[in-house]
């Protein structure tokens, strides 16, 4: 069975705890200067998300769009099943890269 080189392999992001308007926007510039230093692939583990509201929702739709403009495959990981119905509510489930 073939094995990713180390270049395949996304860099990882971890996220954690609430996702609310005092912390998405220092979260989606991170996320966004990442974006820019060029790696073709980036995995946002959530697993350790609390909670997320609009502002976060808004976050990772803005990260989503930069970094496919940026051409670099960034996917959304781990989600915790409250914050995957949150975006699935919203409707964002079907322009987010969410992979289980």
């Amino acid at each position: 069975m073939p094995t990713e080189s180390p270049a395949e392999q996304p860099v990882a992001f971890e996220l954690e705890g609430d996702i609310d308007v005092v912390r998405a926007g220092v979260l989606g510039d991170r996320l966004c200067a990442l974006i820019e230093e060029g790696p073709p692939q980036i995995a946002v583990l959530c697993e350790a998300v609390t909670f997320i509201e609009s502002r976060g929702l808004a976050m990772m739709a803005r990260v989503q769009r930069f970094a496919d403009e940026a051409g670099c495959r960034l996917t959304w990981q781990r989600l915790p099943l409250p914050v995957l119905r949150t975006i699935h509510v919203t409707g964002l489930d079907a322009y987010l890269r969410i992979e289980a």
